[in-house]
């Protein structure tokens, strides 16, 4: 299994930051380890070799995880936080890229 895995993009898909992210959502929600865990149907150890980097969750946990924090899965993944973005922005950007793509048919 791959710790540390470089996309295309620049981007890093990185098990020890997916784990110092859900370590951060889940302290700034007040909760400790044990109670998270309890709240997830996991054990507490489980949930800290998560976040120390250790182990992966699941595909399920992962969502379960994005939810319960109220995050998405592209931050806990990857660090992408889609509710910072200012959509005006992002909407400019993807109208643009449009533009290109239509004058490349």
């Amino acid at each position: 299994f791959f710790h540390a895995v470089k996309e295309e993009n620049g981007m890093y898909y990185d098990q020890k930051e997916i784990g110092t992210r859900i370590a951060k959502l889940r302290k700034e929600n007040g909760l400790t380890q044990e109670q998270m865990a309890e709240e997830l149907n996991i054990s507490a150890s489980y949930l800290g070799k998560i976040e120390r980097g250790i182990q992966a969750p699941s595909l399920p946990l992962l969502i379960e995880l994005a939810v319960f924090l109220k995050s998405t899965t592209d931050y806990l993944l990857m660090g992408y936080d889609l509710r910072q973005e200012n959509p005006k922005e992002l909407i400019d950007s993807v109208i643009a890229q449009l533009g290109l793509l239509k004058q490349k048919l």
